[in-house]
Formats: C-alpha cells, structure tokens, sequence
C-alpha cells in the first residue's frame, strides 16, 4: 500500500453524497457565485508559493511520512487516494514560529448522460457541469502534532435537460477537520481525531469521510489500525439532518497488513456497524430526504491478498483477491410517495443475513511493443434464491465504499463501469481490460464488463442505470468504457471517460437498448 507523505495528507476525492435539488438559480445568481468560485481560486495562486511544496519540505525536515512504492507495507498512517495530487511548492506562512501550509484544488466536471432509463421514449437526457472548490489548512505544530481542515465549495448546475427542468446543487461543507499525534511518546502508536477521510487501497471496504478517533500501529512489515466511528451533525450548509444511512449509526472498523514478502501483502478487514437510529413504523408519513430504508446491526470480515512479481522476459504480473462475509440482523422498510416532498411507510420486515462476495483479478504488464497490459477481473456478490425464509443471502458492500482503483498512471477510475456503477450485490461481473502507458504518470485504459444477477431478481442494488429488470431473466447487460487519464503537468490532472451500456434480457421489452456517457474531469491543484 502506498505511504504519503504529509503533503499528501492534503490529497482528497470527496466522496459523493446525496445533496438536496433547487430550481435553477436566476442569470444573476449564478454569475454571483461564479464570481466568487474564481476569487476564491485567485487568491492562493497569486501567492508567493503554493501549500503542498511547504508541507513536504517540513515533511522531509523530520521524516514524519515516507513514501513507499505502491505495492509495499505503509510505514506510516493516513492512508490518503494517490489519484489526486498537490504541487511540491505550496504556499506556507509562519504561524507561532510553525509552518501554515495553504492549498487546495479546483475540479471542474461536465457531464453528459443519455437514457438511464434505457428507454428513448422517456426524457432523461441530461448534462452538468459540477464544479468544487476545495480549501485546505494544514498545520504543523511539531513532528508529532498537526492539524488539517479541507472545507469545499460546489456548484452543480444542470445545463441541460430534455425535459426542460433545469436544477442545481450548491453549498459549502465541511469534508475533513482533524488533529494527528504521530508516534505517542516515541512508540509504534498513532492517533488520529476528528473528521477525517477512511480509505483502503481498493476502495471496496471504505472510502468515505467520518467523524472518527483512529489508532495506528506500524512496524517493518506489520501495520494496523483500529477505529470508531459515528456522525457528529451535518456538515453541508445546505442540510440540516444527518442523511439516514449514517444517523446514529457507530461503525467500529479496522485493518491489519501483513507484508510478507516485497511487493506482496496481506490485510484482514473487519467492520461492524450498530444502526441506533429510530425505528420509522409502517404509516408514518416522513420527509423523502429522510427515509430511512434499511436499519442494520451488521458484521464485515474479510481478507485481501495483493501483489506484483517479475516474469522473465514476460513483464510483471499483478494480482489481488479480495473476500468478505457479512451477518447480522437487518430491519428493511418499503415506502410510497404521497408527493415529492413526502413518502409513506409501508411493509417492514426484519431478517437474518449471510451472505459473502469476492473480487479477484490478475494484470499482466507485458514487454511488448508499447507495453500494453491486460487485465481479467471476477466480482461475485450472492444473492438470495429463497426470499421467503427468514434469512437475506443477498450481499451488500458497506454503504462507504466507492470501488475505484488504477491499473496504471496516477488516477483512479470506477472498476466495476463509469456509468452503470452497480454496488456488488446479487450480482455477478466479468472485467476484461486492455490499457497503455502513455507515460509514466498517464494512460488509456479499454474496458468490458459483463454483467449477470446471482439469482434473477426485480430488484438491482444502488445503480446508476435507472431501469427495473424483470425478474425472470438474470443478464443484465454489458458496458463498453474508455478512460484516457493524463497528468503530464505540475497542477493539473485530466481525465476522461466514455461509457456505452447495452442492456441484457433482464431487462424484458428494453433489451437491446442503450444508455451513453460522456465525462471529463479537469482538476487544477494550488
């Protein structure tokens, strides 16, 4: 796993989180907020130097952080998502004879969709343009204390519509505010408190922001971290509730990683999370941003093995399995919109769960002409083939993961599709992938995915495509993406993905249809 350094303890890929929808703001409003999103941005670039360069120098003053390669044991804590970056010469002050790192990043994403509903018939074309600020402090005090706060300003506006509905999302909020103590009393321990960002290497376990206390452990080869977790209070300026899937919900978490031999490592992952929120009873009428669909005591435990070793005069072969099994207890919740604003509870059922899921994969990095590399991926969550007993053997991922990684340059991309973006349950996917290297730090990736439902069901976990399958059939489809990931300059990070979903028989009379994405994503970090 990859050991940042402190300045890239600023790095941050805010994870998405459902925001409220305004009508679109007038001509004036949104020229207002432009105004102000490019003032914002003006003020660190004009400086003298820029945060990041200010941080690393203090970084490498005390060796607080090291960088390791990406295959190796982390050395040290905050474990922080390699695919964004900040520049080596940052802005920095002295703040009581220590250094103030200033920084941040600027993203902007347009975004076209086409036909999520894989029915032509409907209008769901729609395109936007998201775009963020992110602020960051970063504070070192000592070698063994300092401090970070990120805070973002985002805009989201739908520039199109087919059905002429124009909306946008904007606000500010708070993604990170926390304080580390590296090596308490110069021992092997490390604490981290505060809101801070939880990611794993793959994202298939977590990658989310929470409020947190964290314990670290590291050795040569060994390290670990433990940590609890629960939601203090909204952090959006335009949300004044908890969203229901994190509402006094504690989640007790943690990692151990075994570097058992150079490039080769083994973690064993655990999660348990104990949803105390109110129980909402078939009748109640409540708002639709506050439903609360499942409540759940449950259990994650897994395992990951991941790797990379040299073949003679072949290349490099990668691989990783990932492993998980969940059980516990979950209440589900079933409502019916009485308007847009408010839903109806229905039927509410309590059932036991078991179930498990595998993502497994290999990466061949040839020394052919232009080194391409060739991937083969399997992910399998199970489904439940009786759901009328009292057991639910449909797998779930966490609710804080993201599944995102890279096979090659500096960014990450979403390994199970960029537009159908499935959650790995109930559900089987076969990945086949061909990518170059255009560069050290940049790349084209070609992916297929194929996707089948464990056991045919109406029901499709957390997509983006928005169609319901029938039930009688389980081939969902397959998905066509081509990411090019370019990071050739010392700011700016440049990433596109194209995406083509073709829909299976699972679909009944919509088979054969086909939803289109277009994404490009610049990110300008200061």
């Amino acid at each position: 796993m990859t050991q940042p350094t402190l300045s890239q303890a600023l790095i941050i890929d805010t994870a998405m989180t459902p925001r409220p929808r305004y009508a679109r703001p007038t001509t004036t409003a949104t020229a207002t907020l432009t105004t102000a999103l490019l003032l914002s941005i003006a003020a660190p670039i004009n400086a003298a130097e820029s945060p990041a360069t200010a941080t690393g120098a203090a970084v490498r003053a005390d060796n607080a952080f090291r960088q390791d390669s990406n295959e190796s044991v982390k050395k040290e804590p905050l474990r922080i998502n390699p695919g964004d970056k900040r520049p080596a010469d940052q802005f920095k002050v002295d703040v009581f004879g220590h250094p103030l790192t200033i920084g941040g990043a600027y993203e902007l994403e347009p975004r076209y969709v086409e036909d999520r509903r894989l029915d032509p018939r409907r209008d769901d074309d729609t395109a936007n343009v998201y775009q963020d600020l992110k602020l960051e402090l970063f504070y070192q005090w000592s070698k063994s204390l300092s401090f970070f706060v990120q805070s973002d300003v985002y805009y989201d506006p739908e520039v199109y519509t087919e059905t002429g509905l124009d909306q946008y999302e904007a606000g500010i909020k708070l993604t990170q505010a926390w304080l580390f103590m590296h090596q308490i009393l110069g021992s092997d321990f490390s604490m981290q408190l505060g809101r801070q960002r939880m990611a794993d290497k793959r994202q298939w376990w977590w990658n989310d922001e929470l409020d947190a206390v964290r314990l670290y452990f590291g050795e040569d080869n060994l390290f670990a971290e433990l940590a609890i977790a629960k939601e203090l209070g909204s952090k959006q300026s335009d949300q004044d509730f908890i969203d229901p899937i994190n509402n006094r919900v504690v989640r007790l978490m943690g990692d151990v990683v075994w570097q058992w031999r150079p490039k080769h490592n083994i973690t064993g992952f655990f999660l348990s999370q104990f949803d105390n929120s109110d129980n909402q009873n078939p009748g109640d009428l409540v708002k639709q941003s506050l439903k609360d669909v499942n409540d759940g005591d449950l259990n994650w435990f897994g395992a990951r093995a991941m790797g990379k070793f040299k073949v003679e005069h072949v290349g490099k072969i990668g691989y990783w399995l990932d492993s998980a099994f969940v059980f516990g207890e979950e209440t589900s919740l079933s409502f019916s919109d009485v308007n847009s604003d408010i839903a109806r509870a229905r039927r509410q059922t309590t059932q036991r769960v078991e179930a498990w899921g595998l993502d497994a994969g290999i990466t061949w990095y040839s020394n052919l002409f232009l080194e391409p590399y060739f991937t083969l991926g399997y992910a399998y969550g199970s489904g439940d083939s009786n759901p009328n007993d009292a057991t639910d053997n449909n797998y779930r991922q966490s609710g804080i993961h993201n599944n995102k990684t890279k096979l090659s340059g500096s960014q990450r991309f979403r390994y199970y599709g960029e537009l159908f973006r499935p959650e790995l349950s109930n559900l089987n996917i076969m990945t086949a992938a061909l990518g170059f290297p255009l560069s050290e730090q940049s790349s084209i990736d070609l992916l297929y995915h194929h996707y089948e439902q464990a056991t045919a069901s109406t029901v499709l976990s957390d997509s983006r495509i928005r169609a319901t399958p029938t039930g009688r059939n389980a081939t969902l489809g397959d998905e066509l993406d081509v990411v090019v990931s370019l990071d050739e300059w010392k700011h700016l990070q440049v990433q596109f993905a194209g995406s083509l979903f073709m829909a299976g028989p699972a679909y009944g009379s919509l088979e054969g249809n086909n939803s289109f994405q277009l994404d490009l994503t610049f990110k300008y970090s200061f």
